[in-house]
């Protein structure tokens, strides 16, 4: 007895009983893996079963098929996954199930409060039903919380905290409490937030709203005993609003004293306008960027390059615009300009082309010399006509003989046995076919495949 897996879309079914007779008339495999190539003669029978984890749709569908000449009758087997059916809660637990049929899978979760003893293990349906067991969720606790420095819990700490049990903290006399003074046992078995520190300083000044920086000597401090003072300046690119206000704070007790400083952007003034163009201003102030623009018929020299607003003054300089300059338009194949060409040409100016005796010209005759140097629009085609297209295995019904000329067309058709892909009628333009000729193809096999 023979062996071998199918290969089809649905699910699979397995080769089984291969039985040969010795006429002339034969079949081929029926839609088995591509990847061996048998005949079987008249007569031959092949048996099918459905793979691990299916089962038959209708247990009294037929499995097996017959070689009857040189086809096969049809197959009634079809195969569905099994299923393991819903798994029910567990104590203080339940699952998240992607699904109950072969191959899905149960992911174990605790309820609220509990946590999963051991490692968590997902369960799969199998084709003997769900493996694994169900897990034991046990009720969570919290050992006792960190102590902290110059400070300690209010009541005395126990050994372990049931769930969301809270525990607070204080500080000794004189030093402030930063963070939060109440923790919860959370559902990670674990004291949460983390516990607060104890200072008797001002933390790091910030008035980064104001623009304003620390001075070098203090930039690596965190925290300011009682009575120190920290100055600040203002940040590359601005200036105090008010020259005379102080530049500095004082720590008293645990806050920082109003600072009186505050800083806007410095001006760099407006961009006078360049000879033969301007300049494009997002304004005036730290940042702010000007952009060159030449006037009509006239081009930046070089690349352009966008000035801006720096702690010193507008970077960079004026920029040159140059009056717009084309060099000679470009050649047309089978036709030529009207005029004999020049070395160079004045913005606006004009050019025109005419075509070769018999040809038609398409496009603009004339083009004009444009704000970027170059001639505008697109240069005309002096059109011919198309190729006559070869269509193998087709013959013209519509249509004119070649050769073919602008606006001509062509219909086809297929000859008898073939099968035309694309458009039956093109039609000459200016670019060539449109759409692209059609082809006929051959008659193709038919495949069939068996879904569950």
């Amino acid at each position: 007895m023979a062996f071998m897996l199918l290969n089809l879309c649905a699910p699979a079914l397995f080769l089984s009983l291969l039985k040969a007779g010795s006429i002339r008339a034969q079949c081929t495999q029926p839609e088995a893996d591509s990847s061996i190539s048998q005949r079987f003669s008249d007569g031959s029978t092949v048996t099918f079963e459905c793979v691990t984890g299916h089962k038959p749709v209708n247990s009294g569908a037929s499995k097996s098929v017959t070689c009857q000449g040189t086809q096969w009758t049809n197959l009634e087997l079809s195969c569905t996954r099994k299923s393991c059916g819903s798994l029910p809660d567990f104590l203080h637990g339940r699952y998240e199930m992607t699904g109950n049929l072969f191959g899905d899978t149960a992911k174990p979760v605790c309820n609220e409060g509990y946590m999963l003893e051991g490692k968590e293990t997902t369960r799969t349906c199998r084709d003997g039903g769900w493996d694994g067991r169900d897990p034991v969720c046990e009720s969570v606790k919290c050992s006792a919380p960190p102590a902290i420095e110059n400070g300690a819990l209010v009541d005395v700490p126990l050994e372990s905290y049931d769930y969301l049990v809270a525990v607070t903290y204080r500080c000794n006399p004189g030093l402030n409490l930063i963070g939060q003074s109440t923790l919860h046992c959370s559902e990670d078995g674990t004291f949460k937030p983390d516990p607060p520190k104890c200072f008797a300083e001002c933390t790091q000044p910030s008035f980064a709203s104001r623009n304003v920086i620390l001075t070098a000597e203090y930039l690596s401090t965190q925290r300011f005993s009682d009575g120190s003072t920290v100055t600040f300046e203002c940040v590359i690119g601005h200036r105090p609003v008010n020259s005379g206000a102080s530049k500095s704070v004082t720590c008293q007790g645990t806050q920082w004293t109003n600072l009186e400083l505050s800083c806007t952007r410095k001006s760099c003034g407006s961009l006078q306008d360049i000879v033969n163009g301007r300049y494009e201003m997002t304004g005036n102030l730290f940042g702010d960027t000007a952009k060159p623009v030449c006037n009509k018929g006239y081009l930046l020299a070089g690349k352009e390059t966008t000035r801006t607003c720096r702690d010193g003054g507008w970077d960079g300089r004026d920029p040159v615009c140059e009056s717009v300059k084309c060099s000679a338009p470009q050649a047309i194949e089978n036709g030529d300009l009207v005029d004999v060409p020049l070395e160079s040409y004045d913005y606006l100016e004009a050019v025109s082309y005419k075509c070769n005796p018999g040809l038609n010209l398409i496009g603009q005759s004339t083009l004009h010399c444009s704000e970027d140097g170059t001639f505008k629009p697109d240069p005309p085609t002096c059109f011919d006509g198309c190729p006559t297209p070869k269509v193998p295995n087709a013959k013209r019904i519509g249509g004119k003989s070649p050769p073919y000329k602008l606006n001509n067309f062509i219909e086809y058709e297929c000859e008898k046995g073939y099968t035309m892909q694309g458009e039956f009628s093109i039609t000459c333009r200016e670019n060539g076919w449109d759409p692209e000729p059609p082809s006929c193809n051959g008659k193709t096999e038919l495949i069939y495949f068996i879904n569950a």
